[in-house]
């Protein structure tokens, strides 16, 4: 009986079945836009763009270590509730200082999504692959996607 419970929870939240994306950047001089959060100790920032859908991880310091951007995409189903539709994580080796970009193609907030409702909005979080245990800053705000 509690397996039947388990798997109705499972069924129920769409969230739980989410993959994460894992994507490598490509070097990218582009302005990366205001949605951008910076680690506190200035090692590595995250963008997100949100016309165009990029994903921005920002190398800061020359450190040795690489970055990337952590990020989460929600949409709004047909009552008004957010829910997780994707996430990833944006890869960049390039030395400091430099960036690179994942081209992610996202629903548009104004447009009906997947889940019968209309609303799609982004954050990042900016990581150091440091020995051991990766650094990261807390999420940005959420952006709604243009």
């Amino acid at each position: 009986m509690a397996t039947t419970g388990l798997l109705v929870l499972a069924m129920a939240n769409p969230a739980s079945a989410v993959t994460m994306e894992n994507d490598t950047a490509v070097r990218d001089t582009s302005d990366a836009g205001d949605g951008c959060i910076t680690m506190g100790n200035l090692s590595a920032t995250a963008c997100f763009k949100p016309y165009g859908d990029v994903v921005f991880a920002v190398d800061m310091l020359p450190d040795a270590y690489s970055v990337y951007a952590l990020w989460q995409n929600e949409l709004r189903n047909s009552v008004g509730t957010w829910g997780l539709y994707r996430n990833g994580k944006c890869s960049w080796s390039g030395s400091a200082p430099s960036k690179g970009s994942c081209n992610k193609d996202m629903y548009e907030h104004s447009s009906s999504n997947a889940w019968g409702g209309k609303g799609s909005r982004v954050r990042v979080k900016a990581c150091t692959n440091d020995l051991g245990d990766d650094t990261c800053s807390g999420w940005s705000s959420w952006i709604y996607n243009q």
